[in-house]
């Protein structure tokens, strides 16, 4: 059964989406139950460049995911067409949180999480905002989600500052380490072996995100292993078609703990 569920405010926020039930009880989820998304304006700066946030808040026991969300979850995307007065726009993603479940692993947020979005404006004058948003949201069953929000940013105005600069402040860090990589074709697919030297992050239970540009080359959850400062990060790949390029150059690697993040790129 499709549902299509519209809230008329100063954001207009649509959810469509397939609705299922539980295994084990006759409780019918709806998307309005489990997940609301609003976007908080921001503010601009004289450059032009304006910093927005899409605010996302979970039932509890729900969780949504990273742009890059593993083997269990669902890749989060977002497009801008038909928005007035934009030049560009880029989520800039903070810090995530590592899920298991049923034998595998996700990557992405629970409760609620801000995606702090860096916007340029053409012209002084407010941004026309046209947003479509995909997202999944996951317990005991997994929900596809659509949101469309249209709204107006803006150069005056601020809102939801404190929130938006916290998410930024929580993003990965980058950090100007080598990244050592050695490529081997096993069969129809490839091996990749990362070493690379950062010292050891506060929080517990380290582990790595890699990814590649070519989301048509599917990339395993990594083997971790670290000894001192040194750190290996192996990976399988496995291109999805013919066309699907291993651009060892877009590689970046994302060292996580519960309480910290930092990020390499670029393979040597």
């Amino acid at each position: 059964m499709i549902r299509t569920l519209c809230h008329k405010a100063a954001i207009a926020i649509c959810l469509i989406t397939g609705a299922a039930t539980p295994v084990s009880a006759q409780v019918l989820h709806t998307t309005d139950s489990v997940v609301s998304v609003t976007l908080l304006e921001g503010w601009r700066l004289e450059n032009g460049a304006h910093y927005a946030g899409i605010q996302i808040d979970l039932a509890p026991g729900w969780k949504t995911y990273w742009r890059a969300p593993g083997d269990g979850g669902i890749p989060t995307t977002v497009t801008w067409n038909g928005s007035e007065n934009l030049k560009e726009a880029s989520i800039m993603w903070p810090r995530p949180v590592v899920f298991r479940a049923f034998g595998m692993r996700s990557v992405g947020y629970a409760d609620r999480v801000v995606l702090p979005v860096h916007l340029e404006a053409e012209t002084n004058g407010p941004i026309s905002i046209k947003m479509n948003m995909r997202l999944g949201v996951c317990k005991e069953i997994c929900l596809p989600v659509d949101v469309a929000i249209n709204s107006r940013l803006h150069p005056n105005h601020v809102e939801g500052m404190v929130p938006i600069q916290t998410a930024l402040t929580d993003r990965p860090k980058p950090v100007e380490a080598r990244l050592d990589c050695s490529l081997t074709k096993v069969g129809d697919e490839y091996r990749l072996d990362i070493a690379t030297n950062v010292p050891p992050l506060h929080g517990n239970a380290e582990t790595s995100v890699v990814e590649l540009a070519d989301k048509m080359v599917w990339v395993s959850e990594p083997e971790f292993l670290r000894e001192d400062d040194w750190v290996m990060s192996s990976v399988r790949l496995i291109p999805q078609n013919a066309r699907a390029k291993i651009d060892l150059s877009t590689l970046r690697l994302t060292m996580l703990t519960t309480t910290s993040a930092v990020e390499l790129s670029g393979c040597d």
